[in-house]
Parts: structure tokens; sequence; C-alpha cells
């Protein structure tokens, strides 16, 4: 008997390429390195070209000598995430167009990974013992106490902290849907750019943005099912009541910081999808989805999380 073999499917894995999760933001918030190697070190320089040196030589001095570049490696793994599907003959001849067995399944293991990956950095980006530089707030100190909280002296420490930190202004917000539409009202976020309390349905995303002195608010709507399996479902949001403010540059250039990166394969997409014939029960084909990368911290000190930021 022949042996099976799962092989790439291109017309499926494309499906997995354009694969989205509504309301995901955390392969649009982290910037992507390419490696040829699955592990090894990733090198990134210090801030030594940031100090203030005396450069005066005087008639016949020597010119001084200082050291202005230094490296610093950190080490990377790239791990395959993957799942399996299965599509019997059954869901073949009971699928009809515009429906299709095969992609559908895909889309199905796709969304399950995206939602891992999703769920992967927004634990690691809310992790006070992670990220270092963060509030808790409580009470009347959260921002759903339109009263009494104080948003603008929060959001302006955190930049702060950010930008005494690494030396870069933060330029990017990530929070959950609630947070956002919980913000988008209170007072002191439509004072600060002049709305007074007269602003039908609050700030959009472009104004709060402005509002919060970024240039770049995402919004995540995903949810996960946080029940265990055989337990009433039950919706969590997957960002929590966080905020995270950083530096997350959209592209990463030699000399840039950012607080955090994936770093997955190069030459081919890291999302692969493998069809595999079965003979038990004959007719059926197995669905093999996969991702690979690592989320890799690059520095600590270009993020802050104000954790509990509404009730």
């Amino acid at each position: 008997m022949a042996q099976l073999k799962a092989q790439v499917d291109k017309l499926l894995t494309n499906v997995a390429i354009m694969q989205k999760v509504k309301g995901a933001v955390a392969e649009t918030l982290l910037p992507t390195i390419k490696s040829a190697q699955y592990s090894g070190l990733l090198g990134k320089y210090g801030n030594s070209h940031l100090r203030i040196e005396n450069s005066v030589k005087g008639g016949r001095g020597k010119y001084r000598r200082v050291e202005t570049i230094t490296r610093s490696t950190q080490q990377f793994l790239i791990e395959g995430h993957g799942l399996e599907g299965f599509v019997s003959k059954e869901d073949y001849a009971n699928v009809e167009t515009p429906f299709d067995a095969e992609r559908d399944e895909v889309i199905g293991l796709q969304s399950v990974l995206i939602l891992e990956k999703e769920k992967l950095v927004a634990d690691s980006l809310t992790n006070t013992g992670v990220i270092t530089q963060n509030t808790t707030l409580t009470g009347s100190n959260q921002f759903s106490d339109y009263l009494n909280s104080d948003p603008i002296a929060v959001l302006k420490t955190a930049r702060k902290a950010i930008r005494d930190g690494c030396g870069e202004i933060a330029d990017t917000a990530v929070m959950d849907y609630d947070v956002y539409d919980t913000l988008r009202y209170h007072p002191a976020m439509l004072d600060s750019l002049g709305f007074k309390e007269n602003r039908p349905g609050g700030l959009n995303y472009q104004e709060l943005a402005s509002a919060l002195g970024v240039k770049r608010l995402l919004v995540s709507e995903a949810k996960y099912n946080s029940a265990k399996e055989g337990q009433t479902d039950s919706l969590a949001s997957v960002w929590g009541k966080d905020i995270v403010l950083g530096v997350f540059p959209e592209t990463l250039q030699v000399g840039i910081q950012t607080a955090a990166f994936f770093v997955a394969p190069s030459g081919t997409s890291p999302r692969k999808v493998y069809k595999q014939s079965n003979f038990n029960p004959p007719g059926s084909t197995a669905i093999l989805c996969e991702d690979e990368y690592d989320i890799l911290l690059s520095n600590a000190a270009c993020a802050y999380v104000i954790k509990a930021a509404i009730a």
C-alpha cells in the first residue's frame, strides 16, 4: 500500500493567506522580520549614539575616541503552529454552492490559528511582568467614571515614560472596542479636542488617536470563547480592559526601535495548507493548516500598559 503524503494545496493556501478574523489587530500592530533560519540571534543597537560627548580638540589636541555604536543580540525561535480538520465524503455531498467543504474547513482552522496568535500577543503586551512600565486603575480612577477620572493625565504619564525609557515618541495605541466605546464619550477626551460634551456619536478612531497623542489607534473587536469544551459558551475580549501605548512602527528599518515584532521564515508564506487523502473512512480528506512565527519582545521600554482602564 502506498504511503499517504500530505501535499501543499496552493489554492487552499491562498485562502489561508487571505483569511482574516474580524477585529483582530495583532498582525497589523507588530511588524515582521523574515529569517532564513528558524532559530538564531537578531542584532539590535543600543543608545550610545545619543550620549552627549565633549568633542572639542583644542589647538593640537587629538580627536577623542568614543564608542557611539553598541550592539546586542536577542535569541529567537520560530515555532510551527498547526491544526488538523477533517472533510468526510458526506460533507462533500451535502455542501452546495456557494459553500465549499474544503475551503470552509480552512477558514475555520485558520481563524482559530489567528485568534491564538492574537491572544498570545495581547497576553504578552498586557502582562505587567513583561511590560514593566504600567499602571493599574481602580475605582473612580477608571475611565468609565466620567466625573472623577483623568485620562489626559494618565496618558501623559504613559507617553512620558515611553519617551524617557527609549527616547522615542509613542506612535500607536491598541485597545478593545469596549474601552474605545467608553473613551470616545469621555468629557475630558472630548474637551481636549475642543468638542466639550457636544459631539454626536463621540470621537471617531482618528479623533480619539489625536486625543491619545498617537498617530495610530487599533481597536480590537476580537472575542474568544473562554468556556471549556462542553460548557456553555462565554465570549471574552482578547485584549481585555487594558490600553497599550507604544512604539510600533509599521515597517522596520535599521536603527528603528519597536516594542515587539514577529519573526517569520523567509522564502515562502508562513501559512500553508496541506491535504491528505484518507481511507478510513473512505472518501475523506484531512486538512492541515500551518503558521510559523515567533513573537519577540524587542524593548519593553517602548511600551506602557494601562491595566483595567475601565470597570
